[in-house]
């Protein structure tokens, strides 16, 4: 199950980054003496969660297309997205396009009911819930 807030979401999305990420950050310098100087921290937050679909997965109606651009519209929202058993706090990452979704067929006007696919979610994590 995959879910943001009240918004059920495929479950066929693929977590893209999931892997990419390391919570911890280095620096590395060298003093005027010629030492070397390394800083180390762990990331608090700020891991991003992108997650993707194809033609062919991750299809959902224009009704659920228009509430997460609703909610991508709101700048600083703090959203629960669920992903199988794991909890996280995130916002949409406004660096880009936090939302990419296409309809599967082009019918003008569009319906409620018509079909998107989405190629893409962006997430800046906040917090994992454990």
């Amino acid at each position: 199950m995959i879910s943001l807030d009240t918004i059920t979401l495929p479950t066929d999305l693929w977590w893209e980054d999931e892997t990419d990420w390391t919570p911890v950050d280095q620096s590395t310098e060298y003093s005027t003496t010629g030492a070397l100087l390394v800083d180390l921290a762990t990331k608090l937050a700020g891991r991003p969660i992108t997650l993707v679909g194809d033609e062919s997965t991750a299809w959902i109606t224009r009704t659920t297309t228009l509430a997460l651009m609703a909610l991508a519209a709101d700048p600083g929202k703090v959203m629960t997205l669920i992903i199988d058993t794991r909890s996280f706090q995130v916002m949409f990452r406004h660096e880009g396009k936090p939302l990419d979704a296409v309809p599967v067929v082009r019918i003008s006007p569009p319906a409620a009911t018509d079909y998107y696919y989405l190629r893409a979610l962006r997430f800046l994590m906040l917090s994992e819930n454990l």
